[in-house]
Order: C-alpha cells, then sequence, then structure tokens
C-alpha cells in the first residue's frame, strides 16, 4: 500500500509581532474547535511557527508540513488572518507538491495559488495534473511572439493608456488570436521575449 504526501513551506508575512501572536492564537482557537470549526482535516494540516524576523525587522508565521499537510487548512488560516488584518498587504504564493511512497501513476503532483493578502482574494492558481492534462490533449496552445508584435503590442497599450490610441491599431496577429482562445475558456502560453 502507497502512502501519498503532500508537502509544503512558505512564510506568511505579518503585520507586527503582536500580529504573530494573534496569528497563532487564532490557529490554536481554530483547531479546536474540531469538527464543527472551519478546518477540514481531522490533523494537524500543517505546523505554524513564528519566524525569526530577517535584517528588514519583517515578522513572519513559518507554514509547513512535510508528509500530509493539508492545503485546504493553511487557506483557510490565512483567509481568516486576511480579515482580521493581521497580514501585510502584499501578494503571497503557496507552492506544494504531492509525492508518495512508491511510484504510482497517480503520486506526483503539485500546485501553486497566489493570494493578494490586502483583500483575502485569490489572484492566480495552477494545478500542474491539470495544466499536463491539458496540454496533452491538445486543449492548451502555445503562441510565439516575436520581438516586433511585443513592441507593437506594447505601444498599443500605451497609447490606450494614454489617451492617445490610433484609430488605425498595429495588427498583432499572436497575440489577438491568443486573447481569442483565452476568451472561448482555453488556456494558453504567450512565449517569446520582448522589449526591455
Amino acid at each position: 500500500m502507497a502512502d501519498y504526501y503532500t508537502k509544503f513551506s512558505t512564510l506568511l508575512p505579518l503585520r507586527s509581532a503582536e500580529a504573530v501572536t494573534q496569528a497563532l492564537v487564532l490557529l490554536e482557537t481554530m483547531r479546536a474547535e474540531g469538527e464543527q470549526g472551519p478546518l477540514e482535516s481531522d490533523f494537524l494540516g500543517f505546523d505554524a511557527e513564528a519566524n525569526e524576523p530577517p535584517d528588514n525587522e519583517l515578522q513572519h508565521l513559518w507554514l509547513h508540513h512535510d508528509e500530509c499537510g493539508s492545503i485546504e487548512d493553511v487557506l483557510t488560516f490565512v483567509y481568516a488572518c486576511c480579515q482580521k488584518k493581521l497580514t501585510l498587504p502584499v501578494r503571497w504564493s503557496l507552492i506544494w507538491a504531492g509525492d508518495c511512497s512508491k511510484p504510482c501513476l497517480d503520486a506526483y503532483c503539485g500546485g501553486a495559488i497566489v493570494l493578494d493578502l490586502a483583500t483575502g482574494t485569490e489572484i492566480a492558481s495552477i494545478s500542474l495534473t491539470n495544466w499536463a492534462y491539458q496540454i496533452e490533449q491538445s486543449s492548451h496552445q502555445v503562441f510565439d511572439v516575436d520581438r516586433e508584435a511585443a513592441a507593437q503590442a506594447h505601444d498599443c497599450v500605451m497609447q490606450e493608456l494614454d489617451g492617445e490610441a490610433k484609430s488605425e491599431t498595429p495588427a498583432v496577429p499572436p497575440i489577438l488570436t491568443a486573447l481569442a482562445t483565452v476568451s472561448l475558456g482555453q488556456t494558453v502560453t504567450i512565449s517569446g521575449v520582448g522589449p526591455d
């Protein structure tokens, strides 16, 4: 029988040393509520420790687990910290890896999520399993954009922002095609090197 693992390690930036203490008390309160509380797992889905402040003296909580961590519980806790204004108003990411004690076909995975801690909202997330499946099934398209097309797209956006949009917008087919593909609900990757 195989054992499955979810592993992660991240620093959650908090406003002050007092906020660190309040966050740890909040976590203990959430855990004490047991099955009636907001945490989904019936075990400790992650560990939280006060992290020594680095040179800039910012305060952090170190959230981690090296076996069977719960991404859902981490996010529930982080959202609760955001609601109580304990976090710094910055973007924060959680990256995790799925592992297994045996080389099973469904054993390995991973993902990431980026949150805006100022509002407690998700900015972006990715599941590596879903991403790979979409590419494998050809539902994911890759568009190569050369420097000239990237520069034209940049100029169009800047002119629009400055209120100087020209009546005849230069054509940038790869980017327009990619955006049209996204509007149909498909995932795309735009690759290439643009101007500095």
